[in-house]
């Protein structure tokens, strides 16, 4: 499907892959909305050609604000992604990550949007049996974070199933470089 010249939101569009996928979205004439609490993102890294909505994922009260508008798909990139803080702090990781989405996704069904393209990790695979590791590999994580975008995986499959929800999922293994003010980004 091609949603160019739609319009679409980025939730986590002030980061560093969001923020990339926000640039590659504004270059094809995309309308683009950034939806983004900023703890990890910067401001700076959001193009000047989409509106930012400050506004955290575990808000129903922002997302309901930042779904005011209508919205021809979702990508989403918000996530706490420090796999092992994740293994200290996995109360942290489930409610950020997976409640978080959840309200995305209830959000979505309530404003009628049915496209998501989610930002998941090659983490659900976990150690690798053979390689190169393909899309047919076993999903096995070994760690809190990988666990966490695991689950959402399984929850955008119930959404399909249950609410029509059409989803795509993006599986890094890694994905470094530099941010606008220079800094590496990525490389956790």
């Amino acid at each position: 499907m091609n949603l160019s010249n739609q319009s679409v939101l980025v939730i986590g569009g002030a980061g560093y892959i969001g923020s990339h996928v926000v640039l590659a979205l504004c270059e094809q004439d995309y309308d683009v909305t950034v939806f983004d609490n900023l703890s990890t993102g910067y401001e700076i890294n959001v193009d000047s050609r989409a509106q930012l909505i400050k506004g955290d994922i575990l808000s129903n009260d922002d997302l309901q604000i930042a779904f005011n508008q209508s919205y021809d798909a979702v990508f989403h990139f918000a996530a706490l992604k420090a796999a092992g803080e994740s293994m200290l702090e996995p109360g942290k990781y489930a409610t950020v990550n997976i409640t978080g989405t959840i309200n995305i996704l209830n959000q979505m069904v309530e404003s009628d949007v049915q496209i998501i393209v989610f930002s998941s990790t090659a983490a659900v695979y976990g150690m690798p049996e053979y390689l190169p590791v393909d899309e047919n590999h076993p999903l096995n994580p070994i760690n809190f974070y990988g666990f966490t975008k695991f689950e959402i995986e399984r929850l955008l499959h119930w959404y399909s199933d249950l609410k029509g929800i059409c989803f795509g999922v993006l599986r890094y293994f890694n994905a470094a470089g530099y941010d606008t003010q220079g800094r590496i980004q990525g490389l956790e």
